[in-house]
């Protein structure tokens, strides 16, 4: 028995286990494990799509515990795309599509940290003159409750990291991990090849903010649930029946 991920310590489904003794051949299932047969000294043989194969030899200690098998991804070069615009004659429509100019992004991005940076100087309050002021009984005193309220709030601050968006190669990081785990049968049953589900993928990115979300902090089961919520509407517009009936 063993089990199968990748570098991230995804489980990896549908990988291919070789006994190069006896030629069986058996698939891992939804979370990377497999059962094989095999006997001391028989070489096993580990593929999977897009990841580097693996060749290993069973000893004695593998009947006692299960088998854990490492694979990883092979290194792809993504193909520079250049993006040409086309002006529709439409002036608003153009004009939202042309990029700003450097001044401007920079001058957007002072102003944006200018804005999250607290103020230095301590602005005008109303008070009631001490000479009016009613004697403080629990001067010197500490509310522990406020005390307690505020400290939470500065724990729970500290914890929590803000999201940020994916730039083009994290992106392109993120779409990779997601086609390496999850089971891309369910969308080719539909009719959708490779690249169908590369432009799907960036669809439901668009649609979710998956690699916003997910990307630092990977949750396979999540991912899954919310790329099937945008499949069940994004195949109501666009049909891939021709291509199965033409393959």
């Amino acid at each position: 028995m063993g089990n199968i991920s990748n570098e991230n310590g995804d489980k990896l489904p549908n990988a291919s286990i070789v006994n190069i003794r006896t030629d069986q051949v058996v698939v891992s299932d939804f979370m990377g494990n497999f059962v094989i047969a095999a006997k001391a000294s028989d070489e096993l043989r580990i593929a999977r799509q897009g990841y580097e194969r693996k060749n290993l030899i069973v000893n004695v200690e593998n009947f006692s515990k299960s088998l854990d098998v490492k694979l990883f991804t092979i290194p792809l070069e993504i193909e520079e795309v250049k993006l040409t615009f086309r002006p529709t004659g439409i002036l608003k429509k153009d004009v939202s599509r042309l990029n700003p100019p450097p001044k401007v992004t920079a001058l957007n991005m002072a102003m944006n940290n200018y804005m999250r940076t607290p103020p230095n100087e301590v602005g005008p309050s109303a008070k009631v003159p001490s000479s009016f002021q009613q004697p403080n009984l629990l001067a010197g005193q500490m509310d522990m409750v406020k005390l307690a309220g505020a400290i939470g709030k500065l724990v729970g601050k500290a914890t929590q990291s803000p999201k940020t968006s994916a730039n083009y190669t994290e992106k392109q990081e993120f779409y990779k991990r997601v086609k390496a785990v999850v089971n891309i049968d369910y969308y080719t049953d539909y009719g959708l090849d490779e690249y169908d589900f590369d432009i799907f993928l960036a669809y439901a990115d668009e649609q979710k903010e998956l690699s916003k979300n997910y990307r630092n902090n990977f949750n396979k089961v999540a991912i899954e649930s919310q790329l099937k919520q945008v499949f069940a509407e994004y195949i109501k517009t666009h049909n891939f029946s021709k291509k199965v009936s033409e393959g």
